[in-house]
């Protein structure tokens, strides 16, 4: 999958849990390289009313995978 694939994926998890606004995006570290990559960690860095104590104290952090069928599944990391 590429990189921007993988950032849609996570995206999509983030607005789904409705947090507040996206406000950063980082690529922790993953398997793979350039276009091809095949497990990637994203932390989404977020406001909630414009203040970012809330994504301070608890990061969103997504993995996203992709299978050997080519699915590509993104999910929420719990801590």
């Amino acid at each position: 999958m590429t990189g921007v694939k993988a950032i849609s994926k996570a995206m999509a998890v983030f607005k789904k849990a409705k947090l507040g606004d996206i406000r950063t995006i980082d690529l922790m570290d993953g398997s793979g390289n350039g276009d091809n990559w095949e497990q990637i960690n994203i932390r989404i860095g977020y406001s909630v009313n414009g203040d970012y104590t809330e994504s301070d104290k608890n990061p969103f952090e997504v993995t996203v995978t992709e299978r050997e069928n080519g699915e590509i599944v993104a999910t929420r990391i719990e801590r």
